[in-house]
């Protein structure tokens, strides 16, 4: 890159479809690479400081995919929000889903996950206390 060039930052829809578009066809390691090490994830079921853990989350649930639906995607200069359905291999069926993201520095930094996680707790094996 010349040093005159102006360097654009990544948009907030860049980074977020982007990692959208990654994970739902299970390219995590493409899915990683838009998020910042020290994410912050509030899920409905979950919660992650570090990207490593969130990612390993992220692909067991990948695996009871069989499709996922964007319905509505919703953008401002460092968040998004997208709306998209979870079309699952499992009881729990079809989980429409909300997720707002906080995009900084051209990488996710936080994520809030909205979903009823009713039928997926009861697919759950209980942790030990």
């Amino acid at each position: 890159m010349d040093p005159g060039e102006l360097q654009v930052p990544a948009s907030a829809r860049d980074v977020v479809r982007g990692y959208f578009d990654a994970w739902t066809r299970g390219d995590m390691d493409a899915a990683r690479g838009y998020l910042s090490d020290d994410l912050d994830f509030e899920g409905s079921i979950d919660r992650f400081t570090a990207a490593g853990p969130f990612v390993q989350a992220l692909t067991g649930f990948s695996r009871a995919l069989q499709e996922v639906r964007l319905l509505d995607e919703f953008y401002a200069e460092e968040s998004a929000m997208l709306l998209y359905d979870c079309v699952t291999a499992t009881p729990a069926g079809t989980i429409r889903t909300a997720e707002w993201f906080c995009v900084r520095n051209g990488k996710i930094q936080r994520i809030r996950l909205v979903f009823d996680a009713t039928e997926l707790r009861k697919l759950m094996t209980p942790r030990a206390l």
